[in-house]
């Protein structure tokens, strides 16, 4: 573990550099693990460019999650993953709620109740759908309104500059396009959504 010294007077030890190493190793590995201990049925989320990925911690470092088209080009459906597969190394952060309609166990059960499901869309029924609804038993995806205020901005400043160069126009179109479609498809669910609405409803009031 370390070597001697002499000299005339004393005698002293120090240790090796393998021995800091190995203690530097073990100390990365501890604090690795605490930084993954979280909440059961926690909605995590890791940022990556231009989006952020979701999931729903199930326990002894596994997360559920919609993978999506998290393997390149190819759709995948709900599935349980490892955390470090689910983070890819990133920083995890926690989604706090202040009125949370399920927790612990019933969030991680409600995710359960879905796996396998492959009707992922980006703009209807994504990660971040799924992990809200298993805690709010509302599908919401915030970050499709911003996508979708995104669009309209680059729209918006290229509309002005397309006098300048007619790729610019081009720009503006697609951008304008997009946010038409993603608006249309969220008025699509808001359709399909409201007589189940309506039907909670009145079963409510004649409780």
């Amino acid at each position: 573990m370390g070597y001697r010294i002499f000299t005339s007077d004393t005698v002293h030890y120090k240790p090796s550099s393998y021995f800091f190493t190995h203690v530097t190793l073990l100390v990365k590995r501890t604090m690795l693990k605490q930084k993954t201990r979280f909440p059961l049925g926690a909605h995590l989320i890791v940022k990556h460019f231009g989006y952020s990925h979701h999931g729903i911690y199930a326990g002894r470092g596994r997360v559920i999650h919609y993978s999506g088209f998290a393997h390149l080009f190819k759709k995948h459906p709900i599935e349980m993953t490892s955390i470090e597969k689910f983070s890819h190394g990133k920083e995890i952060k926690v989604q706090s709620y202040h009125a949370a309609k399920y927790k612990g166990r019933k969030v991680v059960r409600r995710m359960r109740s879905r796996m396998h499901e492959n009707n992922y869309h980006l703009i209807i029924n994504n990660c971040e759908h799924l992990c809200t609804w298993a805690i709010t038993g509302v599908e919401s995806s915030p970050q499709v309104f911003k996508m979708m205020d995104r669009l309209t901005t680059i729209g918006y400043v290229s509309s002005l500059m397309s006098y300048m160069n007619s790729m610019l126009l081009t720009l503006t179109t697609t951008c304008f396009a997009l946010v038409l479609y993603i608006k249309k498809k969220l008025r699509d669910k808001a359709k399909m959504q409201l007589p189940q609405i309506l039907m909670k409803q009145e079963q409510h009031k004649n409780r």
